[in-house]
């Protein structure tokens, strides 16, 4: 506990629980004054008491008295008012830069010293060094945007790995998820604190853990990832059944139709009996000396190519088989297609093959396909 210094008009440290609080000298009504407004007697302001001189000596030669765990957690709102200015806080960050032993800082809540000098001042001097690695910089409200982007760049050149920045203040941007990625990656190079300090340090993003902490975070978590995986296996399977009975079905459903299709078919299949130009003849559909003829226009001829051929009869295999006789070739064809294939590749060599019942007309006109159709249904000429 640190004894009271009078200055001036009653100013300086009062007992507060283990540490002593500094306080501004008293104000006094000067009744010269209109209004009965108050003043400062002269030569005690703030920063010129002894209680804030004591306070800057003890912090800059890193007295362990200041300070919880031996000076290692320091709560400024116990020594400082809120109220203090820009000059009184950079005071306190140079003190700050020559302090060997403060690892966590609480500099909260100073809302008219902390400006965008002072962070920057701060990240600088102080937690450049690497020697605090928790700081609360919460409700510092006149810090710009642009101060805590700097800030956060120069983050991962610091050993800050828990932080707290109010968030109200950063909404609207990614500030804070960047600056929680950074103090993260702080962390993995941190290594294992003091179980004291660790006790002490709170009121962050994240708030360090002791060495049992850790064991029983980690086996939660690992019990957790265990949970977790099994749930995926368990979905993984299912999914996995489902599709086996999809497939299952959808190939029971398949050879059903399949089943059905070819029942189906075999009720109403139609027997195709082959239909030749005998029998064309012998039903009276054609006659024995009658001129088929087939028009065939190629790529390279541009005036259509009419072949023509009639039909005769001659001795084979078959008694009186009918066959068509041909005036290009002079040759005697059986079959229609065999004839039509022959005519064209006098024209296209190359030409593999043709159906002559679909190209042939007979002399009225008429497809040979349509007079074997005619066949097929019964109708005699």
């Amino acid at each position: 506990m640190v004894a009271s210094v009078s200055v001036g008009g009653g100013g300086g440290c009062l007992p507060e629980g283990k540490e002593a609080r500094c306080q501004a000298p008293p104000v006094e009504k000067d009744s010269s004054l209109a209004g009965g407004r108050t003043s400062r007697q002269a030569g005690t302001s703030y920063a010129h008491s002894a209680a804030f001189r004591n306070f800057i000596d003890r912090l800059s030669s890193s007295d362990p008295t200041l300070g919880d765990v031996n000076g290692r957690v320091l709560r400024l709102k116990r020594y400082l008012p809120s109220d203090v200015g820009p000059k009184i806080m950079d005071q306190v960050i140079d003190a700050l830069a020559v302090n060997t032993i403060v690892e966590c800082l609480y500099i909260q809540n100073f809302e008219k010293g902390m400006h965008d000098e002072q962070l920057d001042r701060l990240t600088d001097k102080v937690l450049g060094k690497g020697n605090i690695w928790a700081v609360n910089l919460g409700e510092n409200f006149r810090i710009s945007h642009y101060a805590w982007n700097q800030f956060l760049l120069r983050l991962p050149d610091t050993m800050v790995s828990y932080l707290y920045v109010s968030e109200h203040h950063l909404k609207g941007t990614s500030l804070k998820d960047k600056m929680r990625d950074a103090i993260r990656e702080n962390r993995s190079r941190l290594g294992q604190r003091d179980t004291e300090v660790i006790r002490q340090v709170n009121n962050m993003w994240w708030n360090p853990k002791s060495p049992e902490q850790l064991k029983v975070s980690r086996a939660r978590r690992a019990e957790q990832e265990r949970v977790r995986q099994e749930k995926l296996r368990k979905e993984k399977e299912k999914r996995k059944m489902l599709k086996a009975k999809e497939r299952a079905k959808a190939k029971k459903s398949k050879k059903s139709l399949k089943k059905k299709k070819l029942k189906l078919n075999k009720k109403h299949k139609v027997v195709r009996r082959g239909v030749q130009l005998t029998d064309l003849v012998g039903a009276g559909l054609l006659q024995v000396g009658e001129v088929v003829s087939m028009k065939y226009k190629s790529r390279d001829v541009k005036t259509p190519v009419i072949f023509m051929a009639s039909i005769v009869m001659r001795e084979g295999m078959a008694e009186n088989a009918a066959a068509l006789h041909c005036e290009t070739t002079g040759e005697v064809h059986s079959s229609v297609s065999g004839w039509a294939i022959k005519c064209i590749r006098t024209i296209t060599p190359n030409r593999m093959a043709i159906d002559g019942w679909l190209s042939a007309k007979t002399s009225s006109g008429t497809l040979l396909k349509d007079v074997r159709t005619k066949y097929l249904r019964g109708d005699r000429g």
